[in-house]
């Protein structure tokens, strides 16, 4: 093998390397900007939870049961 064809196969290895490094990258910031998304989605969600589950315990709807009643008694 001549050095020309070496130098031109290593030249042709060394891009098509490159080009697989630089799609992996962008793979991976596209893969983390939608985790990043999801985690947030997640997060509100456990927010819209946590507040559902304060209204709905029992002492909560009693006590608003209750203080409904009272104020329809005053009336």
């Amino acid at each position: 093998m001549e050095v020309a064809t070496a130098i031109s196969l290593l030249t042709i290895n060394l891009i098509v390397l490159s080009v697989v490094i630089i799609l992996m990258i962008i793979a991976a910031i596209v893969l983390i900007v939608k985790l990043n998304k999801i985690a947030t989605n997640v997060q509100q969600t456990t927010a819209h939870v946590a507040n559902v589950t304060a209204w709905l315990s029992p002492v909560k709807v009693f006590g608003e049961l209750a203080k409904a009643l009272r104020s329809f008694k005053k009336r």
